[in-house]
C-alpha cells in the first residue's frame, strides 16, 4: 500500500504547525483541536507509545504502513495497514507503535451531531470499538476506505470548505457502517420493508426516551407501552437491536451521566448517585465498580480534571 497517493501532493507537516504540546491532565488529553476547529488529522511516523488517556473526540486511525496495536478498556486490537479502527468518545485507550511505520489518526468532536435524529442509535454503535477489515466488512470496506482517502486528501491539501467536505465524509462512513449493521439483524432481514420501517422507528423512539428520562424511575412496561410493543415482544426486539437487555442500556446510561458529573467538584457522590437514577449510594457503588473495575472515589481521583493535578506537558 502507498504511503500517499503520488499525484496528490499532501502538506502532512504544514497543516498541524500550530501544535506544539501535548496537555494531559489526570489521563485526559487536552486541547487537541486548533484553534476554531473541530477536527484534526496526523500523518503519523512517530515510533513512540501513548500511555492510556482519554478526550472527548471521536479517534480513528488507519495504518497505512506497518501494524499499529491498540488498547481500548483492556482489550487489545493489532490493527493491519489498510484496516480502520474506530475509537468512541471519552474511553480510555493507549497506542503502542512499531519500530518504523505509518498510520493517519483522525480526531474528530461529534458533540453537535446529537441535535440529529438517530444520534442515540449511532452513540449506541460507538459505545464499543469498530474494527474494520477487508474481511469482516467485505460489502462496504472498498467504500469506507475511499471515504477516508478523501477526508485525509481535503485535510492536507486543505482545499476551499475542506472541514464541510471532511464532515459530509464522515456523515455517509457513519451512515455506511450504521446501515451495514442493521442489514445483519434478523429483525429487520426477516421482515417487510414497511415493517422494518416500523420497528426501526419505534425502537429509536424508544432508545431517545431512556436517553431523556434515565435520571427517573422509568421501567420496562413503560418504555415498551410508551413505543407501542408489549413488554415481552419489546424485550426481544430490544436486545436484538442493541446487542443488551433494556436494563442494561438503562444502567450504562446513568453510569455515563456519572462519569461525566465525577469531574465535578461542587457534588457530592451521594448527589452524583441520585441525579443520575440510582435509588441509592450503595446501589450506585456497587454498580459502577462493576461496570468500570473502580470505585467512583477512584474514578474522581483518577479522571477529574479540575484539580490542577497530575499535569503534563509533552513538547513535540
Amino acid at each position: 500500500m502507498k504511503k500517499k497517493d503520488e499525484n496528490i501532493k499532501l502538506a502532512y507537516y504544514e497543516q498541524n504547525r500550530d501544535y506544539t504540546t501535548r496537555i494531559i491532565e489526570n489521563n485526559k488529553e487536552q486541547q487537541i483541536f486548533p484553534k476554531d476547529s473541530s477536527l484534526r488529522i496526523w500523518y503519523n511516523e512517530l515510533s513512540c507509545n501513548y500511555a492510556s488517556h482519554w478526550h472527548n473526540a471521536l479517534e480513528i486511525i488507519v495504518p497505512i504502513e506497518n501494524y499499529y496495536d491498540i488498547e481500548v478498556d483492556n482489550e487489545s486490537y493489532h490493527v493491519l495497514p489498510g484496516e480502520i479502527i474506530i475509537i468512541p468518545p471519552r474511553k480510555s485507550h493507549a497506542l503502542y507503535a512499531p519500530k518504523n511505520g505509518c498510520r493517519y489518526v483522525c480526531l474528530f468532536d461529534i458533540d453537535f451531531f446529537s441535535s440529529l435524529r438517530g444520534y442515540s442509535s449511532l452513540v449506541t454503535m460507538l459505545q464499543n470499538c469498530i474494527h474494520i477489515t477487508p474481511e469482516n466488512c467485505a460489502p462496504i470496506y472498498s467504500e469506507i476506505f475511499d471515504l477516508f482517502s478523501q477526508i485525509w486528501n481535503e485535510y492536507f491539501q486543505k482545499t476551499e470548505f475542506y472541514e464541510f467536505s471532511i464532515y459530509s465524509h464522515l456523515f455517509q462512513i457513519m451512515t455506511t457502517i450504521s446501515r451495514y449493521r442493521i442489514s445483519k439483524i434478523n429483525i429487520f432481514t426477516d421482515s417487510t420493508p414497511v415493517k422494518r420501517h416500523e420497528y426501526f422507528e419505534k425502537l429509536n423512539n424508544a432508545i431517545e426516551y431512556i436517553d431523556q428520562n434515565f435520571a427517573y424511575d422509568i421501567t420496562l412496561d413503560e418504555v415498551a407501552a410508551n413505543s407501542g410493543f408489549s413488554k415481552f415482544h419489546f424485550s426481544r426486539l430490544f436486545k436484538e437491536y442493541m446487542d443488551c437487555t433494556f436494563y442494561d442500556y438503562l444502567i450504562d446510561q446513568r453510569i455515563k451521566a456519572t462519569e461525566v458529573l465525577l469531574t465535578r467538584n461542587d457534588l457530592t457522590i451521594t448527589d452524583i448517585a441520585l441525579q443520575s437514577g440510582f435509588s441509592s449510594i450503595s446501589t450506585f457503588n456497587r454498580t459502577f465498580k462493576q461496570k468500570k473495575g473502580c470505585t467512583p472515589s477512584e474514578y474522581r481521583i483518577l479522571y477529574s480534571v479540575g484539580l490542577g493535578k497530575n499535569k503534563k506537558k509533552v513538547t513535540l
